[in-house]
């Protein structure tokens, strides 16, 4: 059933089974795919949201996020299993990269929130790390194991941060495919030049380029990257489609390393010009 239509039904029976578990086993669980679909907004809302509300205490969530526009709002998933991996869930109920709430005026910016995690990341990390190195991801609906809207936050792969490091030159202010195939798929890439994720809405800006409506945008998967441009900051922004290669189900967060190795790697040798 859609969460769009306001009947998503909370299954109050795989709740009360978690809520004999330890919290961070809960989390563990949805996170690896072992729980069902409807997992991360059951926790989200039932565990998170109630608890925020009766004792002002977020838990198992990092933190909830509830402005007076209450659709804007937005609860922190730290993963047990992987201290550097955050995950932004929205306080009400959408299902996805399809939402229409993401391409409506007035659309909350989930992207532009999701970058402030990095801040819960270094502190996790106990130091400071190159923004660079760190990603955003939004898997299409093919590519994805819940049926609530959730961003990741987490480090590049290495492999990933060397080829974009070394194809920068070739990504411009307009949509085109990467010069190579990432990680065996077609990716669409574009720039944008500024400091912050804030008001940049991946989502917006693939609907509008292949002229894609809410349900089409189900076969997308969006990621954003931060990276410099002639020692500017900016950010790219890559997306790719079901069925645009074999076995291509847009499932973008396998750009991410929830492990972060790459920050125990020595720095990219990127010899081409930007």
């Amino acid at each position: 059933m859609s969460l769009l239509s306001g009947r998503y039904p909370l299954n109050g029976k795989w709740l009360w089974r978690c809520r004999r578990r330890s919290l961070p086993l809960v989390i563990a669980l949805l996170l690896v795919g072992c729980a069902q679909s409807d997992a991360l907004w059951t926790v989200t809302h039932n565990l998170c949201m109630n608890n925020y509300h009766y004792r002002r205490d977020p838990a198992p969530c990092q933190q909830v996020y509830l402005p007076q526009d209450a659709t804007q709002g937005y609860s922190i998933i730290q993963n047990p299993r992987h201290k550097l991996h955050f995950i932004l869930v929205p306080t009400v109920a959408m299902s996805g990269i399809e939402s229409i709430a993401l391409t409506l005026p007035g659309r909350p910016d989930y992207f532009g929130d999701a970058w402030l995690m990095r801040y819960r990341l270094m502190a996790a990390y106990g130091a400071e790390v190159p923004e660079d190195r760190l990603g955003m991801a939004l898997n299409s609906a093919y590519g994805r194991s819940q049926n609530q809207l959730h961003i990741h936050l987490t480090c590049l792969r290495e492999d990933v941060y060397r080829q974009l490091q070394a194809e920068r030159p070739y990504i411009g202010d307009d949509w085109r495919p990467l010069p190579d195939r990432l990680l065996n798929h077609t990716y669409y890439a574009r720039r944008v030049m500024q400091p912050t994720a804030m008001g940049i809405y991946p989502v917006s800006s693939v609907a509008r380029h292949f002229h894609l409506s809410p349900p089409q945008l189900a076969d997308s998967g969006v990621a954003l990257i931060p990276t410099t441009f002639l020692g500017e900051k900016g950010f790219i922004l890559l997306t790719t489609r079901r069925g645009w290669d074999k076995g291509n189900r847009a499932s973008v967060e396998s750009l991410l390393d929830k492990r972060c190795a790459i920050l125990s790697a020595p720095p990219a040798d990127v010899s081409v010009r930007e």
